[in-house]
């Protein structure tokens, strides 16, 4: 048995159940035409779930690996520097709007771990915050933090 694959398997799968007994125990619209509030988080979760349950298996089923991973120290780096950059975007989201703070962290994020060329980490962050705000703003209809700038 892997035991970092099942027990990474079965943490996700228990975060499944804990975001569908939030789903379940919501309050419902009762005038809402369509998907609904819940339909992407029940859409997530639902994948979230599969992956992780596909993991669960594949970790009790395969021997241990030899591999080495990747070493401790440089682990708690990455983890240090999504933990900080996540916490630099829940404070810049409101004030610098949607558009400038993920953008912005999402820049970060892939200079950081993808080491290639800047204009093309540039051109990745910048499409990845206009293709969301577009699909959420534009087409669902959902009120998106606009900042300071008004965008």
């Amino acid at each position: 048995m892997n035991k970092k694959d099942f027990y990474t398997g079965l943490l996700f799968f228990i975060l499944t159940g804990a975001i569908f007994t939030m789903i379940l125990r919501s309050p419902t619209h009762p005038f809402s035409a369509g998907p609904g509030p819940f339909f992407f988080p029940t859409i997530a979760a639902l994948l979230i779930g599969g992956l992780s349950l596909t993991l669960l298996l594949k970790g009790a089923r395969q021997g241990e690996s030899g591999a080495k991973g990747v070493p401790g120290k440089r682990i708690w780096g990455r983890m240090i520097w999504i933990i900080a950059w996540s916490a630099i975007y829940g404070a810049t989201i409101e004030p610098l709007g949607y558009l400038l703070s993920t953008g912005m962290v999402t820049f970060a994020l892939l200079a950081y771990f993808n080491r290639r060329s800047w204009i093309f980490n540039m051109v990745l962050s910048v499409f990845t915050a206009v293709s969301i705000f577009i699909l959420f703003d534009t087409l669902l209809k959902v009120s998106m933090p606009r900042g300071i700038l008004g965008f």
